[in-house]
């Protein structure tokens, strides 16, 4: 568990949108272009409760920590999380850039949710399958050409990165479920939730911030400005069944 250190205070904003850039050390051949917009809101509205949760499925990130496989996240225990969270923040691309980033993970042969419909993924013709790919390229470069004119929104986007904290509005707060697209990490998305939620509960002159993570993800949080805790506590979960 880390614990946050001063944060500027910077204006506050519930909406905002931002350009953030693939790392240099990243595939040149990647299709995405090398900054993309992004829309950062911390408006509880703007959350479309089945799109977190396929986030949550896409990051494979459990709420279960009881469960060895995690499961499908309960979409009725979601919206009471959701609803209860002091401060959330969502991150949302253009719809076009979240699908060029899945197909290059696809073609690649990574692990990722298909694009195509059954009958197409059913298809025995790898030559078939390759001229449907260039057919459905062909024909969706007029509305990705229309989708770069338009104004990013979380109407009109997709959500690619999340992040929520808890508080007792006084003394501390703790940060959970920080999320990024596999295929958008290294972009500094994941910074960018992580600076807005800490400024948000800055402003409320809560500085006692925690941060639930994995031992691989704690250098990105010191890099977020997280240092072990001073008091030297650790965090330590209930794991004891109820039929126990």
């Amino acid at each position: 568990m880390g614990f946050a250190v001063c944060v500027g205070n910077a204006s506050l904003v519930s909406m905002e949108l931002r350009w953030v850039r693939r790392s240099t050390c990243d595939d040149a051949a990647s299709p995405l272009p090398r900054s993309i917009p992004v829309f950062i809101s911390t408006l509880k509205k703007d959350i479309n409760l089945e799109e977190l949760r396929r986030l949550y499925s896409r990051c494979d990130h459990s709420c279960n920590r009881l469960s060895k496989n995690g499961g499908i996240v309960d979409m009725k225990k979601l919206r009471t999380a959701i609803s209860r969270s002091d401060v959330v923040v969502s991150v949302f691309c253009k719809s076009h850039h979240a699908v060029l980033v899945e197909e290059s993970t696809s073609e690649n042969g990574d692990d990722a949710p298909v694009l195509y419909s059954e009958e197409e993924t059913l298809s025995s013709s790898s030559l078939y399958a390759s001229d449907l790919r260039k057919q459905n390229k062909d024909e969706s470069s007029l509305g990705d050409m229309f989708q770069d004119v338009l104004p990013l929104t979380p109407s009109n986007g997709q959500l690619v990165g999340f992040g929520r904290a808890y508080s007792d509005y006084g003394l501390t707060a703790s940060i959970h479920d920080l999320m990024v697209f596999p295929s958008l990490q290294r972009m500094g998305i994941g910074k960018l939730i992580v600076n807005r939620i800490t400024r948000l509960l800055t402003s409320r002159d809560i500085y006692d911030i925690a941060a639930l993570c994995l031992e691989h993800e704690r250098p990105f949080f010191k890099a977020c400005g997280f240092a072990d805790d001073r008091m030297g506590s650790t965090t330590m979960m209930f794991t004891k069944s109820l039929e126990a």
